[in-house]
């Protein structure tokens, strides 16, 4: 049986039943109760008169004995037709009871001269009821009554008696529901779905190991199937994360060794090397200096690399925390100046408030770039100029930036040399993609031209942090 909803179905069916039953009785006991109070109410005591009086006119006529019970046969005939004698819409219960509810009988004087209807032995928690008409009195005849007897029994003595197989049946069936239920809900449903939160849970944890394993083709089963092929996604999303997460590190790592400690490796081989062909010792003494400078930087970088791996990332921050990008591109460009002996121009504005993470990519691509054109360009100057082009503010009369808001700066960072320049095949080496890998991570756009002979231009234009107007 397949679909919790048939199953809720045929399971509801079979409740009904017994409750049905049990709301019959109780509307059957409920009607009962109320043809009692209309047999009460004098109705009974009107026919009895009224009989009597037709009886009383018999009796003057001299009918016989047998007329007179054929007479009584007849009244007990119409009493079992309540609803046209007495005027009942609940008269049915009567029979519902017991076939023959009534028994009429003529006395004369306290002895029973006849009687019509069905001979009973009442029980003692019978509902009884007796009525009595007296016939008119007449010269020369002894005094005469009709009298009407009821006996019935109760509805729900019945039903324990006369019906006991119905209400046997109900209470068995109400105890069957109340099982069926229990596990019904225990094993179909509750059970079923306390496993999918314990796997849940499992899930949440990271234990895809927990499997639901669930084949039934209801409902919950198609539903947990699901969930199942849902973990499996999920760890393999998760694992794919993972593989990625580690491959991104690796690529960062790289990225970083390449930008500083490998430009540091090669300034400090080419100090090394100048040392060596040093004519005096004053210049040997300065060039080994420098190399020491640079095993420092060496070792420092390295330091910061392995902090890195050991500490996890930093939170995001909701708002970028500026810094002067100015003062860390002159110390850079002098350190530059001063180991490469190339002539450098620097064009710099006063301060150049950028974000933390943008500073250190402007600076990265700085490095990389004049890395380039002392290994690669063959170049004799080299001129580094950062621009400012302050913001295309929206105009206050246009009501679309208010008063005193800040206004965000975009850079422009340009380094230029007169090398030989490389063609297209050129641009696409390790610490190209670097540079642009970093412009991306910030959403800076860097651009590089060069064609040969003509020197190079590296560009990174990048925005700064708001600052007042």
């Amino acid at each position: 049986m397949k679909g919790l909803r048939l199953q809720l179905a045929v399971f509801y069916v079979l409740l009904s039943l017994p409750a049905l039953l049990l709301i019959e009785r109780a509307v059957f006991g409920w009607k009962f109760e109320n043809l009692l109070v209309q047999l009460d109410d004098g109705r009974v005591e009107q026919l009895l008169q009224r009989e009597a009086q037709a009886f009383d006119a018999a009796l003057v006529a001299g009918a016989r004995s047998e007329e007179q019970r054929l007479r009584l046969q007849h009244l007990v005939l119409r009493l079992e037709r309540p609803r046209e004698s007495l005027g009942t819409s609940a008269a049915f219960v009567l029979l519902e009871l017991t076939p023959h509810p009534f028994e009429a009988r003529l006395l004369q004087v306290e002895a029973e001269q006849l009687s019509a209807g069905t001979p009973r032995r009442p029980g003692a928690d019978w509902l009884r009821r007796t009525w009595s008409a007296p016939l008119p009195e007449r010269e020369g005849r002894e005094a005469m009554r009709l009298e009407l007897d009821l006996a019935v029994p109760t509805p729900w003595k019945l039903s324990l008696e006369a019906v006991s197989f119905e209400w046997r049946l109900a209470v068995a069936y109400l105890l069957i529901f109340l099982l069926g239920s229990a596990w019904f809900l225990r094993w179909r449903v509750l059970g079923r779905v306390s496993r999918m939160a314990a796997a849940a849970g499992a899930w949440a944890q990271g234990d895809f190991s927990v499997a639901l394993a669930d084949r039934s083709g209801d409902e919950l089963g198609r539903l947990a199937q699901a969930l199942d092929r849902m973990a499996l996604d999920v760890q393999a999303l998760v694992d794919t994360q993972a593989r990625l997460a580690t491959l991104e590190e690796r690529q960062r790592l790289a990225r970083d060794l390449h930008d500083t400690v490998k430009q540091k490796a090669f300034a400090l081989s080419l100090q090394l090397s100048a040392a060596r062909d040093s004519a005096t010792e004053t210049a040997r003494a300065q060039r080994l200096a420098e190399a020491q400078a640079l095993m420092g930087e060496i070792q420092h970088e390295l330091a910061e690399l392995l902090q890195d791996m050991r500490s996890a990332p930093p939170a995001a921050s909701g708002a970028a925390e500026g810094v002067d990008l100015v003062p860390a591109m002159r110390r850079r460009v002098d350190d530059f100046r001063r180991r490469s002996g190339l002539a450098c121009t620097l064009e710099l504005p006063t301060a150049a408030p950028v974000a933390a993470d943008v500073a250190d990519v402007a600076l990265r691509v700085l490095d990389e770039a004049l890395t380039n054109v002392w290994r690669h360009a063959a170049a004799q100057t080299v001129r580094i100029r950062l621009e400012a082009d302050l913001p295309t503010a929206l105009p206050e009369s246009a009501g679309q930036r208010p008063a005193g808001a800040a206004a965000q700066a975009t850079w422009r960072l340009e380094i230029e040399d007169d090398g030989r320049g490389f063609g297209d095949a050129q641009a696409t080496g390790m610490g190209m993609n670097n540079m642009r890998e970093r412009a991306d991570s910030v959403a800076a756009r860097f651009t590089l031209h060069s064609t040969k002979g003509g020197g190079t231009r590296v560009a990174l234009t990048f925005a700064g942090v708001e600052s007042p107007r």
